[in-house]
């Protein structure tokens, strides 16, 4: 790599066409999760929300079935031939429903395609929905090259990197390796507490720093009042939360010295950020502000500490599903998260044990949830395993794991599936998933990044969502999560008003903590992003 220069100055007209469109290349499917929400919201209850929602959930499926019969193999006979074939199949029925659905609307609801169409932003309307100390960092990436843009109220900046998504991908895959190499699981396994407190990993700071120095450096003088920073970006970025990159350069001591973390400049320090799935979602986060606040039903509703009874760094042996529900042993043999309890409850305690209403094991459950919708609450918080797709044989998409019945049925077998999260109603200001992988994306070239949970949840209704981008140690986890509404319920004067800045806080307090170790690799304080309104 070599540092990032800024381009030679162009015409504000030809630097907005380049903006908007690459947002055209840009739409995400988080993006488009949150913009139905909105439009549901918009229409109020009613024929048109209910087919607005029913559309998005059958794009979902026709997606998700367009991506495993692309995946299928190629052979001509036996299994593979006869799933093609079922695959197409199924294909063919969702995109005929979909055309009834649409001709449903086009005749009933001509306002459909108003409602339902992206609209790119420019940049003026960027700079206007900003507030004064607010930025937006947005960044395309093709082929061969990536575009990157630095917005503010008053002054907007772009540069082009000679970094294609190959490129990308191999820089975020050597610092996700670093992070990996310090991780104690809390995915599909627990933290294990024969070693103890672990020493200091290495972090790779040089990848780390020339990644920032390509994308950011050169836009330093653009973003340098910036308190609260907007980051929209795509592909293999969307698998490393930006917080972590170096600011540093010239680098000096050694990766895997404590101190020398902590001495270390990153990029979180100098802005609270939130990442948008889209530059549209800034404008329908700053809409949905103005709505009339209605009463939540609790401040606080926790699910923590399932009920799971597995052994430390053990995997659950078999398929995970039987008969088209989940294997029950399967999700009983998973590790238990005794730290989750404590975590739930100090949450409740800030928030108002009073307006709370918490489920600790056996009730940290489907049934349960489900018992509790439609909701209204300030703060969900789920603490738990997430599984993406494909961690577990069998599971198919991403999922949160709760605790399983005594008999599975499709609607209360363990596993809170996305498609499933999709279907809810959860209007809630804040979600917190205090689970492993929940932002999803790993950096490889085709891997999606807010997708699956993250999506889902924004689907289903929630403002902000407060996702980890890998698994979390649970004393981590829990002290980020605590100490983040903890700042947040501070009435002082110096205390932070933004989602953001609370937990940008939180990872501070944690890096500064020099009674462990372990405590200043980014494994510990990075994984957490907030997704969605971050601001007041």
């Amino acid at each position: 790599m070599t540092t990032g220069r800024a381009q030679v100055p162009v015409q504000p007209s030809l630097m907005d066409e380049a903006f908007q469109a690459a947002q055209w290349g840009f739409l995400s499917s988080a993006g488009s999760a949150l913009r139905q929400t909105q439009q549901r919201r918009a229409v109020g209850d009613g024929p048109l929300a209910d087919l607005l929602k029913a559309r998005q959930l059958l794009v979902d499926q026709i997606s998700k079935t367009e991506t495993l019969l692309a995946s299928t193999g190629t052979d001509k006979t036996g299994e593979a031939r006869d799933a093609k074939v079922r695959l197409a199949g199924d294909l063919e029925g969702l995109n005929a429903e979909l055309r009834d659905l649409d001709t449903n609307l086009d005749q009933n609801f001509p306002e459909f395609s108003r409602l339902t169409n992206p609209h790119p932003l420019s940049l003026d309307q960027v700079q206007a929905l900003l507030a004064p100390d607010e930025g937006m960092l947005f960044v395309f990436s093709g082929q061969q090259n990536s575009f990157v843009w630095a917005i503010t109220p008053t002054r907007i900046a772009w540069h082009r990197v000679g970094l294609g998504r190959v490129t990308l991908a191999d820089s975020v895959g050597q610092i996700r390796q670093s992070l990996q190499q310090a991780t104690l699981l809390r995915g599909a396994a627990g933290l294990d507490d024969e070693f103890g407190k672990p020493k200091t990993a290495a972090f790779d700071r040089v990848w780390s720093g020339l990644l920032y120095g390509e994308l950011l450096r050169p836009l330093e003088p653009t973003l340098k009042d910036v308190k609260h920073l907007y980051s929209v970006v795509d592909g293999p970025l969307t698998g490393l939360p930006l917080s972590l990159l170096v600011t540093d350069w010239p680098l000096t001591g050694e990766d895997d010295d404590p101190e020398v973390l902590r001495r270390t400049s990153w990029l979180f320090q100098k802005h609270a950020m939130t990442t948008l799935p889209s530059v549209e979602s800034l404008q329908l986060i700053v809409q949905r502000r103005s709505e009339p606040k209605v009463k939540e039903d609790y401040a606080f509703l926790g699910f923590g500490d399932p009920d799971f009874s597995g052994q430390e760094m053990s995997q659950p042996s078999g398929s995970l599903y039987r008969a088209g529900t989940a294997d029950l042993e399967s999700i009983r043999a998973l590790a238990p998260l005794p730290n989750t309890r404590r975590e739930i409850r100090e949450l409740s305690a800030i928030l108002g044990p009073e307006t709370s209403q918490i489920y600790l094991g056996p009730q940290a459950s489907e049934a349960t949830l489900r018992q509790a919708l439609p909701v209204r609450a300030k703060v969900v918080a789920f603490a738990t395993h997430g599984l993406l797709s494909g961690e577990l044989r069998g599971l198919a998409e991403p999922a949160l794991v709760l605790s399983p019945p005594d008999l599975a049925t499709p609607a209360n077998d363990g596993l809170l599936k996305a498609s499933e999260i999709a279907e809810l109603t959860i209007d809630a200001d804040w979600i917190v998933l205090s689970a492993c992988n929940t932002a999803g994306g790993d950096g490889t070239p085709d891997a999606e990044g807010l997708s699956g949970l993250t999506r889902a949840f924004l689907f289903s209704g929630a403002r902000a969502i407060m996702v980890s981008h890998w698994p979390v140690r649970d004393d981590a986890a829990a002290r980020l999560t605590t100490q983040t509404f903890g700042y947040l319920a501070d009435a002082g004067s110096g205390a932070p008003r933004r989602k953001a800045e609370a937990l940008q806080h939180s990872m501070q307090l944690m890096l500064d903590d020099t009674s462990d170790p372990s405590l200043a690799h980014p494994a510990a304080w990075a994984p957490f992003v907030v997704v969605g309104d971050g601001g007041d």
